[in-house]
């Protein structure tokens, strides 16, 4: 009598049927099997071999963070940063020479503590950056190149800045360049033959009026003193006294009014206080008190004839 399995007794007789019943089981078995595959989610091996190999370098960061952060890392590093720079210097990369060029106002030993190195320093600890901004910082210095030349020389080229005039403010004498930095209070009687600035903004605004007395000088190469009014306009001090009051706008033109009057009638060489500028196209002369009165005495004169 042949054998009748569980499997055969739960199978319908109908052949359809058994087809029916065979995919549905097929199915079931697969899915099953997907099942135990998605126990473990297709990206955690790949994530699984990164994090691996990645393991070295997080504990090597980790280490380094340490090290920081206890400041065991940073000391470790100076002393073997010194080591390096003191054998170079045996090596013979040590300072011997500075060589500087275009210094001529510049304090030397100021220029000297701007460098900040000495003979026998490791030249490659020297930091030509930080000497150049140290430098410019002098008064003088309008700019500065400073370079390390192997094995053993600084090289530094300065350029100054050209004294302007001499600043009278407050009480106190100041020379100053054409963007109105104070170079010097100290032996000024060296730049006599500079103009002297008068008022508080006056160093900022005199470039335009040198200029402009520069380009006229049959009136610049006279003036003594130019006093800034209001911070609005100028008045002149010319060497023999004259008071020349100009207008706040058409600077130019009134100076080479001034020039073209000085040329034809010489205007200064009389006997004249003042001269106002004030009004475009408009030149107002005040003479002295003797010239007035010598004015006076022919009409006098007629009175009595």
């Amino acid at each position: 009598m042949p054998r009748v399995t569980h499997s055969d007794a739960l199978m319908p007789d109908n052949p359809r049927a058994r087809i029916a019943e065979s995919a549905r089981r097929n199915t079931v078995k697969a899915a099953q099997r997907a099942n135990r595959r998605r126990a473990m989610p297709r990206w955690a091996l790949p994530a699984l071999r990164v994090g691996l190999r990645a393991a070295p370098a997080l504990v090597l960061a980790a280490l380094g963070i340490w090290g920081w952060t206890s400041g065991r890392l940073p000391a470790a590093w100076d002393a073997t940063s010194e080591a390096f720079l003191a054998h170079s210097a045996q090596a013979g990369l040590a300072v011997q020479e500075v060589l500087v060029t275009g210094r001529k106002e510049s304090d030397k030993a100021a220029v000297l503590a701007a460098l900040g190195v000495q003979r026998g320093t490791p030249i490659l600890s020297f930091d030509p950056q930080s000497a150049r901004e140290a430098l410019e910082s002098i008064p003088w210095v309008a700019a500065a190149t400073v370079e390390r030349r192997l094995p053993d020389t600084i090289f530094v080229k300065i350029v100054e800045r050209t004294p302007m005039a001499i600043w009278q403010h407050d009480q106190t004498l100041r020379l100053v360049d054409a963007d109105g930095v104070v170079l010097s209070e100290k032996d000024l009687a060296r730049w006599g033959d500079l103009p002297m600035l008068v008022g508080a903004e006056a160093p900022k605004r005199g470039r335009e009026l040198l200029q402009l007395l520069q380009s006229e000088p049959s009136i610049g190469q006279r003036v003594q003193a130019a006093v800034l009014v209001g911070g609005r306009r100028w008045d002149l001090r010319l060497d023999n006294g004259i008071d020349v009051r100009l207008p706040e706008h058409g600077l130019g033109d009134a100076l080479r009014q001034l020039a073209t009057v000085q040329q034809t009638n010489k205007l200064l060489e009389r006997d004249v206080v003042a001269i106002d500028l004030r009004v475009p196209d408009r030149l107002s002369v005040q003479t002295s008190a003797a010239a007035a009165e010598a004015r006076r005495k022919p009409a006098d004169a007629k009175k009595q004839i």
